[in-house]
């Protein structure tokens, strides 16, 4: 059978059109792709800035359901399981995240800083469970388990810092990574070096207040912007005061510096003078510096400013501590 040179024109003509089709249909699918995938990573950013962290981490999933590879959606799958907290979460957050390359973007040194740090908190809470026998272990020997887990832990504490100091570099000044260095070198018992850092990241974030502060008595300031500014103030606010009561407590605990740590707990009192639990710490320093009668008025404000009952733990200290001083001032007057 012979083909006519007019039916074979029309069976290429044909040809060409389905290929036609189907080139435009695969440029729609990938446009679609395209458009879904960033659909997914826009909500997943925006779960994880809302702390909906179950929800970020499905958006993520999905998102590289359609591509595998995406660095972005992998970083926030990373933060989002990081954020979730448990051990589970922490080790699948370590898989993701070490996929990535560290130098693209300072939040996968940093994120992976935190969670090493995270690890290593959680081998060290295993070594002292199985120390005091409180944690079971299949191990003949439990001391020789303990030891194992607390080597772990260091080995997770240290690469860690590394983590942490390689994101500075990429990111100077950035809060979030001051705050893990001040943490971590406290976790590495490297005392100096986390007062050190917290010094710096209060110097930043006492700037960086002040600058929003001046912005909302800036005149014709939006209320949208206002509102936007004093959530800064409050988040730095709150990082300061983090910070100062992480010194006191090392330079009360750690190095027993008690005159050093009471200006901590005053310079938290400087912006922030409602705080209960601080004039608590006060009035327990005072009384180890012999200051009785500045421990008891510390007590009286804590007394004030507490909203326990009366039976409460707590409470029940704070009048011992100011019993114990009242005794004290006697016994000098006599």
């Amino acid at each position: 059978m012979t083909i006519s040179r007019q039916s074979l024109l029309s069976v290429l003509g044909s040809l060409a059109l389905l290929g036609t089709a189907s080139c435009i249909n695969d440029t729609i699918s990938r446009q679609d792709r395209a458009k879904q995938i960033e659909i997914h990573t826009d909500s997943a950013s925006l779960n994880l800035a809302m702390g909906e962290y179950l929800r970020a981490e499905s958006q993520a999933l999905k998102g590289l359901d359609l591509d595998d590879d995406n660095f972005t959606l992998t970083l926030y799958l990373g933060r989002a399981l990081l954020n979730q907290g448990t051990i589970e979460k922490i080790l699948q957050a370590e898989y993701a995240l070490r996929k990535l390359p560290l130098d693209e973007d300072f939040r996968v040194p940093l994120s992976l800083a935190e969670v090493l740090e995270r690890k290593g908190i959680a081998f060290s809470e295993a070594a002292e469970g199985v120390a005091s026998g409180e944690r079971y272990t299949p191990a003949p020997d439990p001391s020789a388990r303990a030891k194992e887990l607390r080597q772990d832990s260091n080995k997770c504490f240290k690469e860690s810092l590394e983590l942490f100091e390689y994101a500075l570099d990429m990111q100077p000044g950035d809060t979030e990574v001051l705050n893990g260095l001040v943490r971590i070198t406290a976790s590495l018992q490297l005392y100096g070096d986390s007062l050190a850092w917290g010094e710096a990241l209060v110097r930043i974030t006492r700037t960086d207040r002040l600058w929003f502060r001046e912005q909302v008595d800036r005149p014709n300031v939006s209320t949208q912007d206002e509102e936007r500014f004093w959530r800064v103030i409050t988040r730095l606010r709150s990082l300061e005061r983090s910070v100062h009561l992480h010194s006191a407590a090392i330079l009360n605990l750690k190095l027993d510096q008690p005159e050093e740590a009471l200006a901590a707990l005053d310079a938290v009192l400087e912006f922030d003078p409602g705080i209960a639990e601080v004039y608590s710490q006060r009035a327990q320093l005072l009384v180890k510096l012999g200051r009785y009668e500045e421990a008891i008025a510390s007590i009286d404000s804590f007394l004030s400013l507490a909203s326990l009952e009366f039976d409460h733990p707590n409470v029940q200290r704070a009048f011992r501590i100011r019993r114990d001083c009242e005794a004290a001032l006697v016994r000098s007057e006599g």
